[in-house]
């Protein structure tokens, strides 16, 4: 026999019960898209529980969602405003403060997921862009989808060979896909076209973000300006390999750029020229053996005009070269 305790105490844990499976259930639906479903169980939710969770973001975020997949359109154009509409939906809870991390990231994979469906993937390398110039190779790897993602992405890449944005999604889903090294050389030659184009709210690489975070907050550098410096500095803590150039048709082209680029900054030292010219000078200097056999470039200058630029960073590069050129067994020591 309950005592009247008891069933009270028992009462109570069956309405929390009740009120937890209710809320929980409309969560599950809100991350699914079951919007309808969800905005249901939270309206009732409320009305039944007026003093539990408040729920009334998560019915403005529900009710920006069933009006941005009004009318919504077919294939890549549908697919693109999936992308356009996660982008809204995020900024949109930022503004009510909704911090809610994990239902997010599950919205913004069902969104994906449903975009990747719109897309054919018989057609990977030769539709590599949405109407709206996205790559789809984006939107598979929002989706979680790595291999199409790369495939559409290298077709981009043929199509826009010098792409930042492209090359940093590229490294994007080779870390996800557990291939470090490929995505290093992407993430490498990303900064090395464009620093500032690249997509740092979905870089996956765990490093270069605590690192650029580090030139930000020790260095006093800005945004834009750690990025720029992000290459070199990775480079000289052995985040990024040498960068070998085979072609000499490839490698004459690379010193060509780098002259251009040298008389540009005597004209004007910009911290982005700068850091640019380092990074290059960084390739050059991995390549010497192949620069004695063309003309107008000297190993000793592209050392000098290193330390000019940045003379701590070169001091920090020298100590690199000499501690990777030890030989292996002093390394074990």
């Amino acid at each position: 026999m309950t005592s009247p305790d008891g069933k009270n105490l028992m009462d109570q844990i069956s309405l929390f019960l009740d009120e937890h499976v209710l809320l929980n259930g409309a969560m599950q639906d809100m991350k699914k898209l079951r919007l309808e479903a969800a905005q249901a169980g939270f309206k009732q939710y409320r009305d039944i529980y007026p003093r539990g969770e408040c729920v009334d973001a998560r019915l403005k975020i529900i009710d920006h969602l069933l009006n941005g997949l009004m009318g919504l359109p077919g294939g890549g154009a549908g697919a693109a405003a999936l992308c356009r509409l996660w982008h809204a939906c995020a900024d949109f809870a930022a503004s009510l403060s909704f911090h809610d991390t994990a239902t997010l990231a599950a919205v913004k994979q069902s969104l994906f997921l449903n975009a990747a469906d719109l897309l054919d993937p018989q057609r990977l390398s030769v539709e590599p862009f949405l109407p709206d110039q996205t790559p789809a190779g984006y939107i598979y790897l929002m989706a979680g989808q790595f291999d199409h993602a790369i495939t559409s992405l290298q077709a981009a890449l043929m199509q826009t060979r010098d792409n930042a944005h492209i090359y940093g999604y590229l490294g994007d889903a080779y870390t996800l896909r557990g291939d470090s090294t490929v995505a290093r050389i992407c993430y490498l030659e990303a900064l090395l076209i464009d620093p500032d184009a690249l997509d740092w709210r979905s870089c996956q690489d765990a490093a270069l973000l605590e690192l650029k975070r580090r030139l930000q907050e020790e260095q006093g550098l800005d945004p834009v300006a750690a990025a720029c410096w992000l290459s070199s500095h990775a480079y000289v803590e052995g985040l990024f390999p040498p960068k070998q150039i085979k072609q000499l048709d490839t490698l004459k082209t690379f010193i060509d750029d780098y002259l251009q680029m040298e008389k540009r900054y005597e004209r004007e030292a910009t911290t982005e020229l700068g850091a640019g010219l380092f990074m290059r000078a960084i390739i050059l200097c991995d390549n010497e053996a192949s620069l004695r056999i063309v003309k107008g470039i000297d190993y000793a200058d592209i050392r000098l005009r290193m330390r000019t630029i940045n003379a701590p960073l070169f001091a920090a590069y020298m100590k690199h070269m000499k501690d990777r050129n030890k030989p292996h067994s002093e390394h074990r020591r």
